[in-house]
């Protein structure tokens, strides 16, 4: 985003026009020793196509690591980090097609989110750096940037992935996360952004009772009361909460679990 700010990167209007078709010919080249960040919806969408869990698909397919600079878990695809990426099949194709990462499904359009104080969210879009080996801009295939990105099916990810970046962003703004923020805290996080499998178990909460997408809309809000209640218990956040010296007992607990069965 700084880099569309100041020019050293142009940001594209929804109309601005550009040719691109992936070629047989360089099938699978641009999914091979490249950083392919993950959301938590992306992990959710995957691991279902795969018919595992996303505890299962984190431990199996990706990195987790924790940002020193943010203080913020992230993760990333193992595979692809290191070498070809493991969902690619023998023809450059990719085995989990439908169910790829916002990421991967929008390129060569990348887009940038920024929220700012007041929680106004700035959204910009651009065109990934062109790499030598791919051969997509050599067609005569035109798009807009719009139809590009409706071709690729991506309003709901970047909407789902948008909730979250919200969420970050509350908590380093309003929160002060990055003062108290650690790896033990972090992981308390984990079963709200990467285990639905577990919590619908544990709370009896089936598919037909509660969508895919309205758990996942249920789980952020409930990440935020976790948050609030961590920051107050370091005297950061909203006054009223910090009076309350609410910790992670059974209160919070409550409060979750009715914001994940009830909403």
């Amino acid at each position: 985003m700084n880099k569309l700010d100041d020019g050293s990167i142009s940001g594209l209007s929804m109309e601005h026009q550009f040719t691109f078709e992936c070629k047989t010919a360089c099938m699978g080249r641009c999914c091979n020793s490249i950083t392919i960040l993950l959301d938590p919806w992306d992990i959710e969408i995957m691991a279902r196509q795969l018919n595992i869990t996303g505890r299962e698909f984190l431990a199996e397919y990706c990195k987790y690591d924790f940002s020193p600079e943010l203080k913020w878990p992230y993760v990333r695809l193992k595979h692809a980090e290191d070498g070809p990426c493991i969902f690619m099949l023998e023809d450059g194709r990719c085995e989990i097609y439908t169910a790829r990462s916002r990421n991967c499904r929008t390129y060569p359009i990348g887009r940038a989110v920024r929220f700012e104080q007041d929680g106004k969210k700035i959204e910009r879009v651009f065109m990934v750096d062109k790499m030598d080996f791919c051969l997509g801009h050599k067609c005569e295939k035109s798009w807009t940037v719009k139809e590009w990105l409706d071709d690729a099916e991506c309003e709901k990810f970047y909407e789902l992935s948008d909730l979250y970046l919200e969420l970050i962003h509350y908590a380093t703004s309003q929160l002060n996360s990055r003062v108290w923020m650690n790896r033990n805290i972090a992981q308390m996080l984990m079963p709200l952004l990467y285990g639905p499998d577990l919590l619908r178990n544990k709370l009896g909460l089936s598919e037909e009772y509660l969508s895919h997408e309205e758990f996942y809309r249920r789980r952020i809000k409930a990440l935020k009361v976790i948050l609030m209640d961590i920051a107050a218990g370091f005297g950061y956040g909203p006054v009223e909460r910090a009076e309350e010296g609410m910790g992670l007992g059974g209160s919070i607990m409550d409060r979750i679990k009715e914001l994940l069965v009830k909403g």
